[in-house]
């Protein structure tokens, strides 16, 4: 259980990374010609968690550098969130290994 929260966690904060790689190549490239602004969404994962799907927006749109920014406070936020959620986590798995015998703990621990 608390394994499967660190592990969500974490890939939040991998799709968060790869949605503000999509939002830097975006601003990167507001000002060439024919370029099509890219869109990231989050999708449920095969067993768990999420991930990021980026692919080009519908309709060969231009980039909108204050849609870009706020994006980019979005993703700075979410990502924040998933540390929160990790370090919870964590915490929790550090109380449980301490309540457990010695004898019970998990390899690492010793």
């Amino acid at each position: 259980m608390i394994s499967s929260v660190i592990t969500t966690a974490f890939s939040g904060m991998a799709a968060q990374q790869q949605r503000l790689d999509g939002i830097a190549s975006n601003i990167a490239n507001a000002d060439t010609p024919d370029y099509t602004r890219k869109r990231t969404d989050m999708v449920a994962a095969p067993g768990g968690g999420v991930k990021a799907v980026t692919r080009e927006a519908a309709g060969g749109s231009g980039v909108d550098l204050a849609t870009e920014l706020v994006d980019m406070i979005g993703t700075k936020i979410a990502y924040e969130a998933n540390v929160a959620v990790m370090e919870t986590g964590m915490d929790m798995w550090d109380t449980l290994m301490s309540a457990l015998e010695p004898k019970d703990r998990d390899e690492r621990w010793r």
